[in-house]
């Protein structure tokens, strides 16, 4: 098993990562407690859209920038206090997206933003009124720099902080994805690119309630890197979906990864809209709610990741002015009657509030 990065109590051998998964799913309850106000939580802290069809709303959830975005996303998602938070970047993309599905695991909890050298006000307040007994720090020191790792420490609560970090994007991923967030875990994995953001920010959701991580790779490779593979192996992922096309993932993982794995399933589409779609027609059936994204820039959506996959619903990623046809079609088969914008206008425009089809 891969050793597990850095952190402010070990959580270096096996020992001490069973020791974590008694205290996570300790604290299940206490989230699970919550679980009913947050499905059905208000969007008072929302900006509404005019109903843009028979029987669905439209919200957003904006801020002044992408910190206070996930801020005001968190508290959507947790109304009172959260067990758990998670900090990443908000520099750079590919940290947030790993932990997207942990923070939306039952043992889970807040996703919040931060600038590499310095937690901004914003965040330091959401912190200090979640009162999270465990912060994980997802990011080595160049992400999430020892200044903001000290901030966190000395929050009026101060909670215990555990670092998450590797010596890239994969192998940060890869040790998320080897902590036991989940108290059944699946035998099922998610592969995306780390070198874009919108296939693993779609996969991220449906990984969520499958149960599963969302593992990256460099998507161009001509097979499986020695490590993931492992890692694949080594947790009894027997069945991985790709998010993407081959352009994103190549065909030479493709096959590496059948080479020893009982399914692989490849989830793409033409662009990065048709294979947000794929991902999520193959994992929902079914959603009261749906999340939009811009699949352009990535800020907004990071956190917006994790809540999806509290909340069971799909998130899928837009242009900035319309929504595919695609995606509209999803949205009536799911049933959902409540769509949620990630952003503010200058990610996704008032055309798609009014749920405008993309020109074909």
């Amino acid at each position: 098993m891969l050793n597990h990065a850095h952190s402010t109590g070990s959580l270096s051998d096996q020992t001490t990562r069973r020791r974590w998964k008694v205290a996570i799913l300790g604290l299940m309850a206490f989230l699970l407690a919550f679980g009913s106000l947050l499905a059905q939580a208000p969007a008072s802290a929302t900006e509404a859209d005019a109903a843009a069809a028979p029987g669905v709303t439209v919200d957003r959830v904006a801020g002044a920038d992408r910190y206070e975005v996930a801020v005001n996303i968190s508290k959507q998602q947790f109304p009172e206090r959260a067990a758990f938070a998670f900090v990443a970047s908000g520099a750079n993309y590919p940290d947030a997206l790993s932990a997207g599905p942990a923070a939306a695991s039952n043992a889970g909890g807040s996703l919040l933003l931060t600038t590499p050298d310095a937690l901004p006000p914003v965040v330091q307040a959401e912190l200090t009124r979640l009162v999270p007994s465990v912060v994980f720090i997802v990011g080595g020191p160049n992400s999430v720099s020892p200044a903001v790792e000290a901030a966190i420490e000395n929050l009026p609560n101060k909670p215990t902080v555990t670092r998450i970090s590797g010596a890239d994007r994969y192998e940060v991923s890869r040790n998320l994805a080897s902590y036991e967030w989940y108290s059944t875990p699946s035998s099922t994995a998610y592969v995306a690119t780390g070198q874009k953001f919108p296939d693993a920010l779609s996969a991220g959701s449906a990984a969520a309630v499958a149960q599963a991580p969302v593992v990256l790779v460099y998507g161009p490779a001509t097979t499986v890197d020695q490590p993931t593979e492992q890692l694949l192996v080594d947790e009894g992922k027997s069945t991985v979906k790709i998010a993407g096309g081959p352009n994103s993932v190549s065909a030479g993982i493709e096959t590496d990864l059948k080479s020893f794995s009982d399914s692989v399933l490849r989830l793409g589409g033409a662009d990065r809209f048709e294979a947000s779609q794929s991902i999520n027609d193959d994992a929902f059936s079914s959603s009261g709610r749906v999340f939009l994204a811009t699949g352009l820039k990535f800020p907004d959506a990071l956190a917006g990741g994790s809540w999806a996959g509290k909340l069971a619903a799909p998130l899928f990623v837009v242009p900035s002015d319309c929504v595919p046809q695609g995606v509209l079609d999803s949205i009536e088969d799911l049933g959902a009657t409540q769509v949620t914008l990630l952003g503010g206008e200058a990610s996704l425009s008032p055309a798609v509030a009014a749920l405008t089809p993309c020109a074909t």
